[in-house]
């Protein structure tokens, strides 16, 4: 009986041997695991800084491009301002040269991929791009109809910048 508690004694005490070394490895995988995991974070840490940069760059790039376009445009003008240009000038030419100013501008607009939303008359009315007047009609059939545009909208990559103003008929009895 004596030597039966013995292979109990021996064999317990090869359990907790063995849950012991168990516990160790757990805790070193565990001790690992945390250590992956933060070096994971800290690479994507520096990759959201890294990304932020960039897009902060590219920005900045891109309105300076813009600021230097609007800046030559202006240039273009105060000089003709501060001169005589248009002293001897009728109408025609005031007309042309105002005419290549709407010209750069829109040549400007058109880089940045800005376009412009116009609607027809007769077109339904859309609150998304359109800033509405209303103007009532007893005509049902007219009723959400665009009667006419007052002012160019403009939109860029989808998004509206500036809603095109229109008067919209509503019906009323």
């Amino acid at each position: 009986m004596e030597e039966n508690n013995e292979m109990k004694d021996v064999s317990q005490v090869s359990i907790l041997e063995e849950i012991i070394k168990l516990s160790e490895q757990c805790e070193h995988l565990n001790a690992l695991m945390v250590n992956r995991i933060q070096a994971r974070d800290e690479l994507i840490d520096k990759l959201h800084e890294e990304l932020d940069y960039y897009k902060k760059d590219s920005a900045a790039k891109f309105e300076n491009q813009l600021l230097k376009a609007v800046i030559k445009i202006r240039q273009d003008m105060k000089k003709k301002l501060n001169t005589n240009f248009f002293e001897n000038k009728g109408a025609p030419q005031i007309l042309q040269e105002y005419t290549y100013i709407f010209e750069d501008l829109t040549d400007l607009l058109e880089q940045q991929i800005c376009d412009e939303i116009e609607t027809a008359s007769g077109e339904i009315f859309n609150p998304a791009i359109h800033q509405a007047k209303i103007e009532a009609t007893d005509d049902i059939s007219l009723d959400k109809t665009v009667k006419c545009s007052l002012g160019t909208g403009y939109k860029k990559d989808g998004k509206v910048l500036i809603p095109e103003r229109v008067i919209v008929y509503q019906y009323k009895k």
